[in-house]
């Protein structure tokens, strides 16, 4: 029989709080857990993917209706391959565009972090 993952145990190997993953589940985002003889959510080894994945969109600021949306498809199986893959390319733009916002604000840190330490020395 597969090994059973429990919340903690999933909460901890990705480093989340245990709350969050009920919630997930609650809100229909995770819908990969089972409930036991004692009513505790499990899911196995293999589900634990659906987890990472939510996490990761998520990391993307990918709204939790997109998600959900997202996973329904994923459930839906190959029909649904080219729906799911403009959701990642149009959420792809959305992780490219931080990235280019945040190397412009590196790139301003970086000119003042110079600006001061010249000004410094010239003090001196």
């Amino acid at each position: 029989m597969p090994k059973r993952y429990y919340i903690k145990e999933i909460a901890n190997k990705f480093n989340i709080p245990e709350y969050l993953l009920r919630y997930y589940d609650e809100k229909g985002v995770i819908t990969k857990f089972k409930r036991d003889e004692n009513d505790y959510r499990y899911m196995f080894e293999d589900d634990l993917i659906f987890v990472k994945t939510v996490l990761c969109l998520k990391k993307t600021n990918m709204p939790l209706k997109e998600i959900i949306k997202y996973i329904e498809l994923v459930d839906q199986g190959e029909i649904t391959l080219e729906s799911r893959q403009a959701m990642i390319l149009k959420q792809e733009k959305v992780v490219l565009k931080k990235q280019h916002d945040l190397e412009e604000q590196i790139a301003f840190i970086n000119y003042k972090k110079d600006f001061y330490e010249q000004a410094i020395k010239n003090k001196k």
